[in-house]
C-alpha cells in the first residue's frame, strides 16, 4: 500500500481555524487542556503529524478520533472549519480513505455537531447532501462558508 504524501495540500488556513478553537478553550486556560481526549487536539495533532512526515494517509487513524469530548462547540465555527477541510479534499471518490489526513480533521470536527458519524462519499457536494439528511442548518452553513 503507498501512502500519499502531502507536498500539494496546504494546512496552514486548517491550522489556524484550529488553534483559535483552543485560543477561545476553557479547558486551556485552566491548564486542563488533554489534546488525546478533544476533538480540536486531535484534528491539530494529526495535522502536525501529517506535516511532519510529509503523509496524507495515517492508517488507522479514524479508530483513534476522541469519542467522549463534550466540550460545546459552536456549530458555525464547526462548520466553517469543516468547510476549509473540504476545500481541501482533492474529490477522490471511490479511492477515498477515511485515515486521509482531511478526513480525519473534518470527521472530528463532526462528532462535535452531529449526532452521527458521515459515510465521506469522496466528493464534497454528495458529503453535504448526506449532512443534510443530519442536520440542514449545519449543512447549510457548511455550503454557505464553501461559497466565499
Amino acid at each position: 500500500m503507498s501512502v500519499a504524501k502531502n507536498t500539494d495540500v496546504n494546512f496552514e488556513t486548517l491550522m489556524k481555524m484550529l488553534n483559535d478553537f483552543c485560543q477561545n478553550c476553557d479547558t486551556l486556560s485552566a491548564g486542563q487542556c488533554k489534546e488525546s481526549t478533544c476533538l480540536v487536539g486531535f484534528a491539530k495533532k494529526v495535522l502536525h503529524f501529517a506535516d511532519q512526515k510529509g503523509v496524507l494517509d495515517i492508517p488507522g487513524a479514524s479508530k483513534l478520533i476522541p469519542q467522549n469530548d463534550l466540550k460545546p462547540y459552536y456549530s458555525d465555527a464547526i462548520s466553517k472549519t469543516i468547510a476549509e477541510s473540504c476545500k481541501l479534499c482533492k474529490e477522490c471518490r471511490d479511492n477515498h480513505s477515511p485515515d486521509c489526513v482531511i478526513s480525519l480533521v473534518r470527521t472530528s470536527l463532526e462528532h462535535a455537531v452531529l449526532q452521527e458519524q458521515i459515510d465521506y462519499p469522496g466528493s464534497v457536494f454528495m458529503y453535504l447532501a448526506k449532512v443534510k439528511q443530519q442536520s440542514e442548518e449545519i449543512s447549510t452553513q457548511i455550503a454557505g462558508h464553501l461559497r466565499k
